[in-house]
């Protein structure tokens, strides 16, 4: 599986290209970097923009990538995370017509409580709202699998099934704090090759080791080829971490390419212990994978 650093124009049949437009780092000084994740996938002969990051980084990126985001023909939103929604209206801009997934609950609103009787709104932007209203008719609403391409499927809502993966963060739904968010929202995708799953990732706050578990049951294949993305543990305990490693390990992946929300610590003890297939997934960082 070669890595590059760019994307070459045009959609491949053949191959499953996957590039990161928007991420806390940056592979490149000529490439901006934002906390928020945004990726682009290149399968089935379509492009996938998967999350748009916060504030536009996945645009200018695109564009010295040679990412042709005209080319999207769906829109796949992790969450409704202020960090995963903020660039949906330039999306919209570069792709009018394209179909837009998301679980109900991502238009909701979302806060952050201190435990102290404040919050801080950390949902979608006003503006990525407006231009999701504005395209309802394009807007699929998922809380089940759900298959975009012959090879390419979102989870829809995930079970949590994992004793040891929690929310460990105050989210709410209310801005006074009392009803608590469980982030039933929060999806998942993957691609089905000869070789195995790869799997996408935006923050997993269902659990990176339950949604992968998830996918290997719905997809009826424990072989899993690569996974990409953010695992929030960046607030997790040792042993949450430590079990997260061991499950990561058993899946036995060709490549495991966390980022955004899985913490900078948490991201150099994964590469400590899966050195020959650990690679950070920065703004420009491209995987290609055979069919």
């Amino acid at each position: 599986m070669p890595l590059q650093s760019g994307c070459k124009e045009g959609i491949m049949g053949e191959e499953v290209r996957i590039t990161i437009l928007s991420e806390n780092t940056s592979g490149r000084q000529d490439l901006s970097a934002e906390y928020g994740l945004s990726v682009w996938i290149e399968a089935d002969g379509a492009g996938i923009l998967f999350d748009t990051g916060s504030a536009g980084a996945f645009e200018f990126n695109a564009a010295r990538l040679g990412v042709d985001l005209s080319q999207a023909a769906h829109l796949v939103l992790s969450h409704g995370h202020f960090d995963h929604t903020g660039g949906i209206p330039l999306a919209l801009k570069h792709s009018p017509r394209m179909l837009i997934h998301l679980h109900p609950d991502s238009i909701r609103l979302k806060y952050l409580s201190d435990g102290k009787g404040k919050t801080m709104y950390i949902g979608m932007a006003e503006q990525s709202r407006q231009a999701l209203e504005e395209t309802s008719s394009q807007c699929l609403f998922h809380t089940g699998v759900s298959r975009l391409s012959e090879h390419v499927f979102i989870t829809g809502a995930v079970p949590r099934r994992t004793p040891f993966e929690k929310i460990v963060e105050p989210f709410c739904l209310d801005v006074e704090g009392r009803i608590p968010d469980t982030m039933e929202d929060d999806q998942a995708l993957w691609v089905e090759t000869a070789e195995g799953l790869v799997v996408v990732l935006g923050c997993a706050h269902a659990g990176a080791v339950n949604t992968v578990e998830y996918i290997r049951g719905k997809s009826g294949r424990s072989d899993i080829r690569a996974v990409i993305g953010g695992m929030h543990l960046m607030n997790s305990d040792s042993r949450t971490i430590a079990k997260t490693a061991d499950a990561v390990g058993s899946w036995n992946p060709n490549l495991i390419s966390p980022n955004h929300c899985t913490g900078e610590a948490v991201c150099a003890f994964f590469q400590e212990r899966f050195p020959a297939v650990y690679h950070h997934g920065r703004a420009g960082t491209a995987f290609v994978f055979s069919a």
